[in-house]
Order: C-alpha cells, then sequence, then structure tokens
C-alpha cells in the first residue's frame, strides 16, 4: 500500500514537472520574442535570446529549474524536432532552383568548404570532436537550426550544444557589424552583396540585418540565398550521421542514426512548394517554428550551469573565428568567379 501511495506521488511529481518546466520554457520564449524586438538585441533574434535567460534563469532559480527537469527535456529534445519540421515551410523549393545553377552551387561550396576547414580546425586546436561538428554546422548552414537538428544524431551534450550556439551568436553579430561597415569597399552591387551576406553569415536574423542597409533588392537575394543553404540542412546532417557512426563494426541501416524530422522538413518545404496551404496558414505555422524552436533553445539554456559555461576554452571559439574569416574570403571569391557581383 505504501508502495503504490509512493509510486502514485512519484508520478504527480513528475506530471507536475512536466507541465512546469514547459511553461518555464513557454515563458522564456515569449520574453526571448520580447526583448528581440529591441534594438541592437534584435540583430542575435529570439532563439540565441532564449538560451542566454535560460543560463541566467538556472544561475538564480536552480530549485525552480530542478523541478521542471521532465518537461524541459521533452521541449528540448520533441519541442526542438518539431519546430524544425515546421521550419520546413520557410522554404520554397522551386524559387531556390529559379536562382540558378552557380546560387546553387555557390551554396553547396560554402557549406562544403565551411565543414571541411572548421572540421581541421577542431583538429588541429585540440578541440572536442562533436563541438567542432556543431560550430562547423552553425556556421556553414543555418546556426542554432542546423547545430538543434544535428546534436541528436551525433549524441552531443547539452552543454556543447548551447556552447555552440553561443560562439555562433557572438562571432555572427560581429560578422554582422562589420558586413555593413565594409558595404562600400566590397565592390558589390546591391544583388553581390546580398549574395555574399546570405552566403557566408551564419543565422537567417544575421543575413537579414546585414543585408537590410544595401536595399530591398540585396534582402531579398541574401534571403533567397541563405534559405538555399537551410535546404540543405537535411542532406547535410544525414551525411553527419553516416560518418559519425562509419567506423564502428557491424553497422546496419537500422541502426544508423537518421534524423526521421528531417523528412518531415523536407515534406512541409515541398507542401509549400506546391502551394497547398493558403498564405495565411503558411506564415501561422513559420511563427510557430520559431516560438518552438525558441522553446528548445530556452530549455537548452536551462540545462547549463553558468559555472560550467565560464570553462569552455577558447579554441572552440578561435576555430569560429578563423573559419567565418576564411569562409567571407571564399565567398566573395566564388561570387567572383561565378560572376554573381
Amino acid at each position: 500500500m505504501l508502495n503504490k501511495g509512493s509510486h502514485r506521488k512519484e508520478k504527480q511529481m513528475q506530471h507536475t514537472g512536466f507541465i512546469w518546466g514547459i511553461v518555464l520554457t513557454i515563458i522564456l520564449s515569449f520574453l526571448a520574442r520580447g526583448f528581440a524586438q529591441l534594438p541592437y538585441i534584435g540583430i542575435i533574434g529570439p532563439m540565441i535570446t532564449a538560451i542566454l535567460l535560460g543560463i541566467l534563469c538556472r544561475s538564480f532559480l536552480e530549485h525552480m529549474v530542478q523541478k521542471g527537469q521532465p518537461g524541459i527535456s521533452f521541449t528540448a529534445r520533441n519541442l526542438l524536432r518539431l519546430g524544425i519540421i515546421l521550419m520546413g515551410f520557410r522554404l520554397n523549393i522551386g524559387e531556390i532552383l529559379a536562382a540558378g545553377w552557380p546560387t546553387l552551387l555557390l551554396d553547396i561550396l560554402v557549406i562544403t568548404f565551411t565543414l571541411l576547414v572548421v572540421s581541421y580546425l577542431g583538429k588541429k586546436f585540440g578541440v572536442d570532436k562533436d563541438l567542432t561538428t556543431l560550430v562547423a554546422v552553425g556556421t556553414g548552414v543555418c546556426g542554432a537550426a542546423a547545430i538543434g537538428a544535428v546534436a541528436p544524431v551525433i549524441k552531443a551534450k547539452e552543454e556543447d550544444v548551447t556552447v555552440a550556439v553561443a560562439i555562433i551568436a557572438v562571432l555572427g553579430t560581429l560578422f554582422t557589424l562589420i558586413y555593413t561597415a565594409l558595404i562600400p569597399f566590397l565592390g558589390l552591387s546591391p544583388q553581390g552583396y546580398g549574395t555574399f551576406v546570405g552566403s557566408t553569415l551564419h543565422e537567417l536574423a544575421h543575413v537579414i540585418a546585414a543585408a537590410a542597409p544595401d536595399g530591398q533588392d540585396s534582402s531579398s537575394i541574401a534571403i533567397l540565398v541563405k534559405l538555399g543553404r537551410v535546404a540543405f540542412l537535411a542532406p547535410v546532417t544525414l551525411i553527419i550521421g553516416y560518418l559519425h557512426t562509419r567506423g564502428q563494426a557491424a553497422i546496419r541501416l537500422s541502426t544508423l542514426p537518421i534524423p526521421w524530422f528531417l523528412f518531415g522538413f523536407l515534406g512541409m518545404a515541398v507542401i509549400n512548394t506546391l502551394g497547398l496551404l493558403p498564405g495565411n496558414a503558411t506564415n501561422f505555422l513559420i511563427n510557430v517554428s520559431v516560438f518552438l524552436l525558441t522553446m528548445a533553445m530556452g530549455a537548452m539554456g536551462l540545462n547549463v550551469r553558468y559555472a560550467d559555461f565560464l570553462k569552455t576554452r577558447f579554441s572552440p571559439i578561435l576555430i569560429c573565428l578563423i573559419g567565418s574569416i576564411l569562409l567571407g574570403i571564399f565567398g566573395r571569391s566564388i561570387i567572383w568567379a561565378l560572376a554573381l557581383g
């Protein structure tokens, strides 16, 4: 009888913790979206703001965070994947293909270049392999969303996820400001500058912020090129999943870490491309995607202790910094070679 009572009480506590954890991440998501409307903070976007708020919340409200752990874990794992699936509604495959083979080739080259260069730098500077991979995809593909998609495939620690997202946030913001200052000196047309920004900056928020000062034409092409990189999120994640398990013995197809949620992501992109949903429904689902991803990033922040975060060595920041500089130089060179400027 006592065991039954204890079991019921434990189940009730888990249920309460689940609900409280979800509520806490919802609050963080709303707060992050509010802060992201402010000047300067808007450059880093709501997702990264949510991670920082989560870290602060964990630092000052440890007991409250521990109580909500079941819901926080659910958000960081399941709602993250749902957010990535719905992010497919951002993509119109037809528009990306219509941009022409040079733009698609540019996206493929910058992603491949970044993954190879940052991976090499990670080995050179002795950075943990998983953290290097997360920094590489965050730099080369689409920032926090790419990190969130690849993390479960390689079974990365949440501390590594948070560190990688934070590095992308800081350096992405820095390069956004640098790009804006360099507009008069790059010798690029608005279309060329938009292509440069879309192919080399980290987050979509960074791309939008950096392209806006050069006008509407620059912004439109920048977003299109950036979404081309987002479209490669699924194949890149699948390839990384395969490479991550390649050295293991007796691997069967059923044991490969195939991120099935990415097929949902591609399915939503197809639905959007075919115009099967009205525009207001698509916009609503995109907003839901951003909200869920922001909740998930907040949950990841809640799982990181500030003291542990401060122990991060400078090496991961250095490989991202060098990789970003080389990506900028490489992207500018390819734009010139393909006559996209």
